[in-house]
């Protein structure tokens, strides 16, 4: 399929970029996905990111469509029936955005051979659907070797799960929500300082005291006492800062005092001294770096690495180093109440800092880059973005995806569960659901079926599946523990849910889940949001998720 060379992403896109910005979008534009699978939960799945604008992606299936798929799956109609379901439902998406390769093959993903999966390290990410463990070890294996993300998702009834697998992830922007504005009231930087000294508050007229931005309230005045001065003078202390709750209070109280008595203002209502007292919580805060930022910088990655975000990672380790121990400026102000002249002044000084420190942290990044021999692999503009998130940057490692360890501690949860016995008959732990999967394909594995289906009663099958839920346990504790308590936690009607569940797959829980899995797929490709670590699961009887890391 050809892209028309009319095709404006910035236009389709218009609200993506606003979420992701420009480089977001682009790195989705260069994203492209292997998905294993072309069930509804498969099709969900790429219908957000074929919407979201991937670049390619490529369906791996052997299955033929069914009656069965027409109820589950609104991509397929009748007359499909009989088709390859991997060819008809790629036809049905490469519809809904024209701008998107699509490709699929009707060959088993068991049958791909060893050479065939690691010819996947091409695609950005490979997601296997609704496949069995051995399918998923054995594509997990050599992804994680090739640290190419893996996802695993998976459907069964009114359960969802999403597994995310890859040895590590960085992320730019985490997007952090609510950051604490980078004010630097403990560190202020030259030009600052010098606007701090030329403010008299005593000098100004109503009006001016009025429109004078509560940064430089927070600051010093020729006749007022400076907050933060006052704080230390009522301490004897030159270095003292204000660290606790009761501290901030008693800089809200010394801003307060500049106000104008009524006699002179006719009022002591100002609207930026109450931003000023509310902004005192968040601003005055000590600029530290944070742990997350502090493991990444000691990591011995940023000593020995070519990737381009180690590479930066190092260049920022000598930036602080150079500079008292201090990250880049972010560079941006928070709306406040001001007149024009002063408040510009003051975004422009602090926009020019910012620029000045990310050109001084691609100066140390052409070092590094010639010192690992790798050329000018960081640009100006992507220093500038990485500079201005700093704060926010982010490594996830993950384990091997291991489902014999994960079991092991799947059941581990399940002995913690401590609920009353009416709480434990109403609502079933994610844990348990877990569990319960894991039975459900042992039960496929060894009588070639999904427990509730082909008319055997519930009742028998829920019999076998509890047996193999005793097994997983048995396998999972040391020998001889009592199995009891974890076998308590799995009630017989949770076990009995699952038979009734047939193994069905429901589009309502596949366009939840799916559009989850997409979400996700998405923040790997763009570096940017934290992705789940590492385990997903939702439970459609209550409507509620939960995630934890296996």
């Amino acid at each position: 399929m050809v892209t028309s060379k009319l095709f404006d992403p910035s236009n389709r896109y218009d609200r993506q970029v606003r979420l992701w910005g420009e480089d977001g979008q682009a790195s989705i534009g260069s994203t492209s996905a292997c998905v294993l699978g072309s069930d509804s939960l498969a099709t969900e799945t790429l219908k957000s990111l074929v919407l979201a604008g991937v670049q390619s992606f490529y369906i791996v299936d052997d299955a033929r469509v069914e009656q069965v798929d027409i109820g589950q799956n609104f991509f397929l109609h009748i007359d499909d029936i009989g088709r390859p379901r991997a060819e008809a439902t790629l036809e049905k998406l490469t519809e809904l955005n024209p701008s998107v390769l699509g490709s699929s093959s009707c060959q088993s993903p068991t049958a791909l051979t060893q050479e065939d999966v690691e010819k996947l390290a091409t695609f950005s990410v490979v997601v296997a659907v609704n496949q069995t463990e051995e399918v998923d070890a054995k594509f997990a294996q050599v992804l994680y070797d090739i640290s190419v993300p893996f996802v695993c998702i998976k459907s069964f009834g009114l359960i969802g799960t999403i597994r995310i697998c890859i040895k590590e992830h960085t992320i730019a922007n985490s997007h952090e929500e609510n950051p604490r504005p980078d004010l630097r009231l403990d560190a202020p930087f030259k030009k600052l300082t010098e606007m701090i000294a030329e403010t008299d508050l005593n000098d100004m007229t109503i009006e001016q005291l009025r429109h004078t931005p509560y940064i430089l309230l927070h600051f010093k005045g020729t006749f007022y006492p400076q907050p933060l001065e006052e704080f230390r003078k009522q301490r004897n202390d030159e270095k003292a800062f204000p660290t606790t709750t009761s501290d901030r209070k008693e800089i809200q109280q010394i801003l307060l005092s500049f106000r104008r008595s009524k006699e002179d203002s006719g009022t002591k209502d100002s609207e930026n001294f109450d931003e000023a007292k509310a902004a005192v919580m968040r601003a005055f805060q000590k600029t530290t770096i944070g742990a997350s930022v502090k493991s990444i910088l000691t990591s011995s990655q940023c000593s020995t690495s070519t990737q381009p975000f180690w590479l930066i990672c190092e260049a920022l380790r000598r930036f602080v180093d150079a500079n008292n121990g201090l990250l880049p400026l972010r560079g941006t102000l928070p709306d406040m109440t001001s007149d024009s002249s002063r408040y510009t002044r003051l975004a422009t000084m602090f926009h020019e800092k910012a620029l000045a420190d990310a050109q001084e942290v691609l100066r140390f990044t052409r070092e590094v880059e010639k010192e690992r021999g790798v050329g000018d692999v960081i640009s100006e503009e992507v220093c500038y973005r990485f500079c201005k998130n700093a704060d926010r940057i982010r490594v996830q490692n993950g384990d091997l995806l291991d489902y014999s360890r994960e079991t092991k501690e799947i059941v581990a949860k399940i002995r913690e569960i401590t609920v009353d016995e009416q709480t434990r008959a109403e609502k079933v732990d994610s844990a348990t659901w877990m569990l319960l999967m894991r039975a459900a394909g042992r039960f496929k594995k060894e009588k070639g079926r999904f427990p509730g289906t082909n008319g055997v009663p519930v009742s028998i099958d829920a019999q076998d599946l509890r047996k193999r839920v005793e097994a997983l346990i048995k396998e999972s504790v040391k020998e001889n523990e009592d199995i009891q308590p974890m076998l308590h936690n799995v009630t017989d009607s949770a076990i009995a849910e699952m038979c009734r569940f047939g193994a069905a797959e429901l589009h309502v829980i596949s366009s939840y889940v799916g559009g989850i899995a997409s979400q996700e797929i998405i923040k790997l490709a763009t570096n940017q949001y934290v992705p789940i670590d590492n385990t997903f699961v939702f439970d459609g009887h209550t409507q509620e998720s939960a995630t934890f890391k296996l």
